[in-house]
Formats: C-alpha cells, sequence, structure tokens
C-alpha cells in the first residue's frame, strides 16, 4: 500500500477538523479566491467521492456549522452529483446550506497509509 498523496493528506487532516467543504480548496491553494480553487475541485471530488465509497470519510449537509451535529450524513449514492456541483463548493458568509467533512468508519486504514505502513491491521 502507498503512502497518502498530499491531497489525500489535505482530505484528511480538514475532515479531523470537521473542516466545511471550501475550506479544503482554501487550505490547499492557500488562498481565499475562489477563482483559484475551481482547477482543484475535479480531483479533491474525485478522491473524496473514493473515500466516501471505502467508508475514509463521511460528508454531511445541513444548515449551519458543523452539519454534523443537526444535519445530514449524505449518502453515497448523492456524493458524486454534490461534488460535481460547482456550488457545493463555494464560501457563503451567511450560508443556508453547509457542507462538512467527518473522517469515516474506516479511517484507520488511511491513517496507517499516513505512517507508511504496507498492510492494515
Amino acid at each position: 500500500m502507498e503512502r497518502l498523496s498530499e491531497i489525500e493528506e489535505c482530505i484528511l487532516i480538514n475532515a479531523r477538523e470537521m473542516s466545511s467543504l471550501w475550506s479544503v480548496l482554501a487550505d490547499w491553494t492557500g488562498s481565499e479566491d475562489e477563482e483559484t480553487w475551481v482547477e482543484f475541485e475535479p480531483v479533491f471530488a474525485s478522491v473524496m467521492e473514493s473515500w466516501v465509497e471505502r467508508e475514509y470519510l463521511e460528508i454531511y449537509e445541513g444548515e449551519e456549522w458543523p452539519a454534523h451535529e443537526a444535519g445530514r450524513l449524505v449518502p453515497v449514492s448523492e456524493v458524486h452529483d454534490m461534488l460535481a456541483n460547482h456550488e457545493s463548493w463555494m464560501y457563503s458568509d451567511s450560508p443556508t446550506r453547509v457542507i462538512s467533512l467527518l473522517p469515516g468508519v474506516n479511517v484507520g486504514d488511511v491513517l496507517l497509509r499516513l505512517r507508511g505502513n504496507s498492510e492494515p491491521s
């Protein structure tokens, strides 16, 4: 098993911080300019979708941050469309919809890769 990519590490850190979806791209680019984020949306969406399928990551949607407290867990069947929607990645000063991340139940497999271990235990 290979080590985590820098994109995967960014996702993991943001999930552990219960970050909003938009903040992943802000962290990655080091910029608050949403135009800078756009090119990275598909790359992060692809990894996140894969991680949700493997239960490394959970995505929640709610009316306020943190979405996992009063919102809903986004079903795997809806993740692709949500992440493919540019508006899902946008910041808002007064959001009516918040998307936030949490580590999934199988995040231990990812942590092993972070440490460089070759096999999950």
